[in-house]
């Protein structure tokens, strides 16, 4: 187990697993009990940060300590007493250093309530995480977002329960205890929590080393960087860290000057490893919360006492989640390169394995350059001639050089010789030839070749295929099969190749993907259809069907498209007509009799869309090959698939502001630029608006950064809400937004305005000014004019609608 031996077991399953558990073992008890002194001990600690007069502490490692504890005791089977323990010592602590009873109860519960809802989350959104239920270490970004985004929704539940619970009891409320107690706590279980996950896991690492297991892929570098140098930099590092926040907190003392400190944290997140980049970020916080407890330092100007200890709390965390972020993007980022570096190692045996391939098959390979000249001859060609490639020899002499003949034993000319003819004509295929070489057996051999060109459309040169057909004279008929059907396969191949190279350079990826499945299948018609972000199967191309849109929701609707993409296996149907699983409205929109479909699987079972080949008459089966082949087409289609949707939605975030899903300044540069050209040339009429939120600034600072960030996205949902499909609403910059309202003027705007203001979340205001655009007017200039009716609004007293005056008028008093 990851976590220690923690419980005794009963006995285990041949397998190795678990077959029962009972009471926890002695050291489990005695890890939990130095835990609980470890957490008392950070109790008292943050009790010490109270203000006199007071009851909040400003400071509270106590949650880090918690989150820590619970983590390594995961699986130790000691939830019960540890639960107890974190109350007794939260409880008791806070009743020791003089808080009152009710106090000390809140305080004890919406500890128990945090380190609850915290791991409670870290198993559902990291369940392979260490601490959390696996056994991976800590090392994405993904999963530190994951740690402080549990973090903070833990400590906003205990925030409830605690400051809440007291403001409730005692009738008193303020949203700065509430804003220290998030803050304390959401630092404390990020900052002690990555340093416990990373050590927790890295002991955990060494226990299966010891116990003699395999290394796993996911194991942790060892502590400190390899080589002298590199301990003497890191050494460096951490001499500098120490000199610099001594500098900045004691020399410097009152200099707004703490922002270089962050670079050397970006130093040491760059050259250490993450569990040293996570102590030092540990180090650095305690560093900065002791100096301005204590009175120095840059933020110890902070007059009053709770802002102080916020602000030097968030820097503290910030320092440390940011080293720990940039060293996990860096380890998240080597790990790329080893996986790069892994796929070049195999593409380079995959080289050798084919050299090896073409020199131990009993098929003579000949490859010529353009001008003719011999490259190379695999082992069979070479014994079979008795000479290697020779590039200086005139490719005229290769017939008597080579012991080339006619099947009747005729020699043959320059022209004939097959590697000549593949050159010339572009391909061979089955030309019979017979090799005389001296001191060998006469040997009779069907040649195939075709010449070979680079992506550009560049001659490579060519390649011939000697196939020995000696032993199989004699059986004729026997011949002309085999070649038949080595005919066959290479145009299957050359349909397969053509219908690879249309879904490669298409324009259109989709429409190619049905258009090479109508090659391959003989099919009348075919679609694609791909699931949308509700899971509901839409046709994203058709290929010879009517143009009827197709829509199939797995959960209600029946196909026999439904069929094979949640099966991920190919199904034809000879009668679609008497099938049960068939949909009668697809049917009859597209006149189907049979049909076939192909799910679109990727690596890993993940389907992501399924084709549809449909006949309009009847077909009592596919040939052969097609099935295969049409595999391989579908694979190859998933990632095309794949790549276009990637494509698209890259361009989509290109043009979204990622917070509130909202159209960007940069895409609305571009519809401001394309909604005046419209209005220009049709006439109609087009208004600008510019929508400011109230009093955003002291609702940030009042409710914290995350609160505002929700403000803005549920505003940006009730806005649009208020609008209709034509009209573009974009984040302008912060708290402001712009509208473009199309065909839309005057009185219609106002009432527009008045919507989206009215819809205005959280009981909040805003201001909006409007101007409508006029002929020979840039967007820029209209926006300027909705700018100053937006300032105008906001001067006479906000949560209006302001209507811009006409180019070049003389503002109106309103």
């Amino acid at each position: 187990m990851p976590h220690g031996p923690g419980l005794k077991r009963r006995g285990a399953a041949a397998d190795g697993s678990t077959v029962s558990q009972d009471r926890p073992s002695a050291a489990a008890l005695v890890r939990s009990g130095a835990f609980a002194l470890a957490h008392l001990a950070a109790v008292l600690l943050g009790r010490l940060t109270v203000e006199e007069g007071a009851s909040l502490s400003l400071v509270w490692p106590a949650g880090g300590v918690a989150a820590v504890w619970f983590a390594a005791q995961r699986r130790a089977g000691t939830r019960g007493p540890d639960l107890a323990a974190l109350a007794l010592t939260t409880g008791g602590a806070n009743l020791v250093t003089g808080a009152e009873p009710v106090l000390a109860a809140c305080s004890a519960a919406a500890g128990l309530l945090q380190v609850l809802v915290l791991h409670a989350l870290l198993a559902r959104w990291c369940p392979s995480l260490w601490g959390a239920g696996g056994e991976e270490p800590l090392r994405r970004p993904r999963q530190l977002g994951a740690l402080v985004l549990a973090a903070v929704s833990a400590t906003a539940a205990g925030a409830a329960l605690g400051p809440g619970a007291v403001g409730v009891l005692e009738g008193t409320w303020s949203l700065v205890t509430l804003g220290v107690w998030v803050t304390r706590g959401t630092v404390s279980v990020v900052v002690l929590g990555t340093v416990g996950l990373l050590l927790g896991a890295r002991l955990a690492q060494h226990r299966r080393r010891r116990a003699g297991a395999p290394a796993r892929a996911d194991d942790l570098p060892p502590l400190l960087p390899p080589g002298r140098w590199a301990r003497v930099e890191l050494a460096l590092a951490v001499v500098a860290t120490a000199a610099g926040y001594v500098l900045v907190f004691t020399v410097l003392d009152g200099l707004p000057i703490a922002f270089p400190l962050l670079a050397l944290t970006v130093w040491v997140a760059l050259r250490a490893g993450t569990t040293v980049v996570a102590l030092h970020g540990l180090a650095a916080a305690v560093t900065a919360v002791a100096f301005t407890l204590h009175g120095e330092g840059p933020f110890a100007a902070v007059a009053d006492h709770p802002a102080r200890a916020l602000v030097v709390q968030l820097f503290g965390g910030l320092v440390a989640v940011l080293g720990t972020l940039l060293a996990l993007g860096r380890d998240e980022r080597d790990d790329l390169l080893r996986a790069v570096r892994a796929v070049a190692r195999e593409a380079e045996r995959r080289e050798r394995l084919t050299q090896t391939v073409l020199d131990t098959v009993d098929v003579g390979i000949v490859v010529a350059d353009p001008q003719g000249r011999l490259v190379l001859l695999n082992d069979a060609a070479r014994g079979w001639h008795g000479l290697d490639a020779r590039a200086a020899l005139d490719p005229g002499e290769h017939a008597q050089a080579y012991g080339l003949l006619a099947p009747d034993g005729r020699p043959l000319d320059a022209d004939e010789v097959p590697l000549r003819r593949a050159l010339a004509e572009g391909a061979v295929d089955g030309v019979p030839m017979l090799i005389r070489a001296q001191g060998r057996a006469d040997r009779s051999v069907v040649c195939t070749g075709r010449t070979m060109a680079a992506a550009d459309g560049s001659p490579l040169g060519a390649v011939v295929a000697m196939h020995d057909v000696t032993q199989a004279l004699a059986r004729e008929g026997e011949l002309r099969t085999a070649h038949d059907r080595l005919t066959e396969h290479i145009e299957h191949a050359e349909v397969l190749a053509r219908a690879s190279r249309s879904l490669a350079t298409s324009d259109d990826p989709r429409g190619a993907i049905c258009r090479a499945v109508c090659e391959l299948t003989g099919a009348e018609g075919a679609y694609l259809l791909q699931p949308d972000e509700h899971g509901v199967l839409v046709s994203t191309a058709l290929v010879g069907l009517d143009d009827v849109p197709v829509r199939l929701d797995p959960s209600s609707d029946v196909s026999l498209a439904l069929v094979a993409y949640g099966s991920a296996r190919p199904l034809f149907v000879a009668d679609v007509r008497s099938h049960p699983e068939n949909s009668d409205a697809l049917r009859r929109a597209f006149d189907i009799a049979s049909g076939a479909w192909q799910p679109l699987v990727l690596p890993g079972d993940r389907v992501v869309g399924v084709i549809g080949a449909l006949w309009h008459r009847p077909v009592a089966g596919l040939p052969a090959h097609v099935p295969a082949m049409l595999e391989t087409l579908a694979a190859e289609a998933a990632h095309v698939v794949e790549r276009a949707d990637l494509l698209s939605r890259l361009e989509r975030a290109a043009q979204r502001d990622p917070l509130t899903g909202l159209a960007n300044r940069r895409r609305w540069d571009e519809v401001a630029a394309q909604e005046t050209a419209r209005a220009a040339r049709s006439g109609a009429p087009l208004t600008f608006a510019l929508v400011d939120l109230d009093r955003f600034k002291a609702y940030n600072d009042g409710l914290g950064h995350l609160a505002g960030d929700a403000l803005l996205r549920d505003f940006a949902v009730a806005a649009e809400a208020c609008l209709r499909r034509e009209d573009v609403l974009a984040r302008w910059g912060g708290e402001e937004f712009a509208l473009a309202l199309p065909g839309c003027a005057g009185a219609d705007a106002v009432a527009v305005a008045d919507r989206v203001r009215a819809a205005v979340p959280h009981g909040q205001t805003c201001t909006v000014g409007l101007a409508t655009w006029w002929p020979g007017e840039t967007a820029a200039e209209a926006l300027a004019r909705a700018d100053a009716a937006l300032y105008r609004g906001k001067q006479a007293g906000r949560d209006a609608t302001v209507v811009a005056d006409p180019p070049g008028a003389v503002p109106a008093l309103r």
